[in-house]
């Protein structure tokens, strides 16, 4: 259904599509919210910010695929296209990504926000982990 959008050859150019970036940033959004949902135990709406998802980039095999002077913005745009690329080609899904994620967001109501936003940060850098070879 979603071939046309995403017949990329290589890493880099998924990491540069910025259309995909714009369908991976809700992408991302979604499956935080709803994990850190389900691990709160209530609904939450929240957004995941560039710098969680830079780190999460940034610690993978896969950021040497990026320029070393790349921003946080730049870095979450890739990562949120990477997350477009594997949901569009049916190699990932919203209920799998949740579920990882809430294997690895190890918070509660007292957790703060830079805390929370490291814990992110790791488990979306394992989630990128386990989905590395399914990129070209």
């Amino acid at each position: 259904m979603w071939e046309t959008f995403v017949q990329h050859e290589s890493v880099e150019k998924i990491m540069n599509d910025k259309g995909l970036a714009k369908v991976g940033d809700s992408i991302v959004n979604l499956c935080y919210s709803l994990a850190k949902s389900r691990v709160l135990g209530h609904a939450t709406g929240d957004k995941v910010r560039d710098t969680i998802l830079a780190r999460a980039i940034r610690a993978t095999e896969i950021y040497r695929h990026i320029s070393r002077r790349t921003d946080s913005g730049r870095a979450a745009d890739a990562y949120e296209a990477i997350m477009a690329y594997l949901w569009m080609t049916g190699k990932i899904t919203i209920q799998d990504t949740v579920d990882a994620l809430v294997q690895t967001l190890h918070i509660d109501s007292k957790t703060n926000r830079k805390k929370e936003g490291e814990i992110a940060a790791l488990s979306f850098q394992h989630f990128l982990e386990q989905h590395i070879d399914s990129l070209p």
